[in-house]
């Protein structure tokens, strides 16, 4: 039930208390400071140690924040899609998914997305509603991205990758900062973030913004349902309170609301709108034995959706609590070892369904976690991690009259083991090489798992009968990996290079497992996520990057090819879905007070699966590729205000970049202001 979560989640809560007296979360980093001090980017997400990105145990990728500035963009796909590997499918305004190597479907399950640590990556569908992120763009430091898997070092979602977006400190950055934006689609933008220094090492931040705009008039299918003109709400307010010289505390509240027509599992789109409420807090201690860190937070989401034919209110919630200790044995080890748990809940509240009908699933995940960096010496590093999740999965509610299944039937176990390692080798000052290995583990969502809903078919007496299946197993993503980084001093560049190889066992397909069944005089057409076979994927990427003299450039090249078996390839059709070519070309000059920016960017041709018709049925639709152009011009007036004019696919008023409708060009005027 609802209330078992507040019982389940006092051993942690009792552990925390014995190891951390006052009670922390995690420690409030100054990553300007790093930055300064080792000359590049630097995070601590991947080993919880500070680390220069080309330092990492994984494919990390940074995206800085006056990188993010001279996009020119306000949406966080839309600034993701300048990163070799990533694929963006576009769908709406505002309406996203972003897959990696060549994995693109819309309602992405393979992707963690976090903000500051905390999943945003909604547990439903297994997916992230890139529109519902509360953060304000101004406000973002970095943003982080790991590709390949790396369940053992983030989570159990992060099977085919991670974005981490990290926000500033309102302890160790002074980020008073305010834009508007207006633009084509009558759309308009407003974000501010006020900061405040409370104390010494005590500070605390607020954001607040949002978006509105026309959807794109590009035609949608008989089978698309598009009702809502693109809007967002957001609010974020985040502390850090030093108690003692060795104990900090945190605390966030965030608030966010958003309208959208995303695509769907069904390869359509549909209209939803979500609601999420998030709570955070917790401790860090500088305790004799480690850095202990405790995080807790709860996520709780509401979502009306609805298309043709159907309309859905539900409601899912996340309760994470983790305690994690950090420590040093010697001058080269260093260690860390995490408890964590998860009660994820989902429940459906339809009053507009033929049958009576409130379902109400719950999985309750226990994990145990290590992870091992042996620096053998100043040029060679070896991390190690491991993870295991026991989930155990309940169903209560009200199942609809006909069911087949029982709550009793969908009670069942899931244990998932998942691994990570990384030799890191820097043979020069300017000469890297990184090998890794990755086993992560995509645990299917509670919808997949548990949900029953019934709702009108296509004729009388006939339903649609959406069943869970928990007899559905993890999908398991394993990756290997070379990469190569040289600096190149005489071209002001860095070149990297990497080639993988990814096999994705057990590949779950929503809606696969169709069948009739008849019940009296009415017939229901079950829909039913089954595993469906496996697939694999093989590539690389190549990317050349730099500045001198005011002058920058990002040139890059990844190739992914994904190879399905027959029913991965008929029920999901990962094979087709993204680009195999991908070109990036980046460019920029800064002189005085401008700042020019441009891009142009080639991906090669798709075959991805999209609905047929109003009665459904989907089938591969082919897209050709396309070359597409954007760029920004800034101006400084003085230190403290900028005006720039941006846009997207400048070329053309229209550009058919997938099956889904098309995008059309979009052109703003911004003007931010810094205080």
């Amino acid at each position: 039930m609802k209330y078992n979560a507040t019982y389940r989640i006092l051993p942690l809560t009792l552990l925390t208390a014995l190891l951390v007296p006052d009670s922390a979360w995690a420690e409030a980093v100054d990553y300007g400071s790093l930055q300064s001090l080792f000359g590049e980017p630097v995070t601590t997400s991947a080993t919880g140690t500070p680390q220069r990105v080309s330092d990492v145990p994984a494919n990390m990728t940074i995206i800085t924040a006056d990188e993010i500035r001279q996009s020119g963009s306000r949406s966080i796909p839309e600034i993701l899609s300048r990163v070799p590997g990533l694929d963006i499918l576009q769908t709406g305004e505002n309406s996203f998914d972003v897959g990696v190597r060549g994995y693109q479907q819309a309602f992405q399950p393979r992707l963690l997305v976090l903000v500051d640590g905390r999943q945003v990556f909604l547990d439903d569908y297994s997916r992230t509603i890139w529109s519902n992120i509360p953060v304000n763009i101004d406000d973002i430091r970095q943003i982080e991205v790991v590709k390949g898997a790396s369940s053992a070092l983030f989570g159990s979602n992060a099977a085919g990758g991670v974005i981490n977006i990290v926000t500033y400190s309102p302890v160790y950055d002074k980020n008073n900062v305010a834009n508007g934006t207006f633009g084509t689609q009558q759309s308009w933008t407003g974000d501010a973030t006020a900061t405040a220094k409370l104390a010494e090492q005590s500070g605390i931040k607020f954001s607040a913004g949002g978006t509105n705009a026309n959807e794109f008039h590009t035609d949608p299918r008989p089978a698309d349902f598009q009702t809502y003109n693109p809007t967002s709400r957001y609010a974020v307010e985040s502390s850090v309170f030093q108690i003692t010289p060795s104990l900090q505390a945190n605390t966030e509240l965030t608030y966010s609301e958003s309208w959208a027509n995303p695509g769907q599992v069904a390869f359509e789109t549909d209209s939803e709108d979500a609601t999420t409420y998030s709570i955070r807090g917790g401790l860090s201690w500088q305790s004799p034995i480690g850095l202990i860190s405790n995080n807790n937070y709860i996520n709780h989401t509401f979502s009306h959706a609805f298309g043709n034919g159907f309309k859905s209110d539900s409601t899912t919630q996340l309760i994470v609590s983790q305690v994690a200790d950090q420590f040093k044995i010697g001058t080269d080890n260093f260690f860390r070892i995490a408890l964590e748990y998860r009660n994820k809940t989902y429940w459906g509240t339809d009053t507009v369904q033929v049958f009576p009908q409130s379902p109400y699933f719950e999985q309750n995940v226990y994990s145990v976690s290590g992870s091992w960096l042996k620096q053998f010496n100043d040029k060679l590093s070896w991390t190690n991690a491991i993870r295991i999740d026991h989930q155990d999965s309940e169903q209560t509610g009200t199942l609809f009259a006909d069911a087949f299944e029982t709550n009793a039937d969908y009670s069942h176990v899931i244990n998932a083991f998942s691994a990570n390692s990384g030799l890191v080798y820097k043979a020069t000052d300017v000469d890297t090489l990184r090998a890794t290995y990755g086993r992560g583990v995509q645990i299917p969502g509670l919808i997949q798992e548990g949900l029953t809903d019934t709702i009108v078919g296509p004729a009388p007496n006939v339903f649609f009968d959406v069943e869970g299946n928990p007899a559905l197993k993890p999908t398991v993503v394993t990756n290997y990996e070379l990469g190569y980084d040289r600096v190149i001093p005489s071209l002001f560049s860095t070149a990297k290079f990497s080639v993988y190889y990814e096999m994705n066992q057990d590949v779950a397909g929503f809606d696969a497992g169709s069948f009739l069944r008849t019940v009296g005089s009415n017939t229901y057409i079950v829909l039913q996520s089954v595993n469906v076979g496996n697939s694999q994927g093989l590539g690389g990427e190549f990317e050349l990057k730099g500045s001198h003299n005011g002058f920058r450039w990002d040139g890059s090249y990844s190739y992914a090819r994904v190879i399905d078996t027959s029913g991965v390839e008929s029920a999901v059709g990962y094979e087709g879905s993204a680009p195999q070519h991908h070109v990036r070309l980046l460019g920029g000059y800064t002189i005085g007070p401008w700042e020019l920016d441009a891009n142009a960017q080639y991906l090669s041709s798709t075959n991805m699966l999209r609905v047929t018709g109003l009665a459904g049925g989907f089938a591969p639709t082919y897209t050709d590729g396309y070359v597409s152009f954007g760029g920004r011009v800034g101006y400084a007036v003085n230190s403290n205000v900028t005006v720039a004019v941006s846009g997207i696919d400048l070329t053309r008023g229209t550009l058919q970049e997938s099956p889904y409708p098309a995008i059309e060009r979009q052109v703003f005027l911004s003007l931010t202001g810094r205080f």
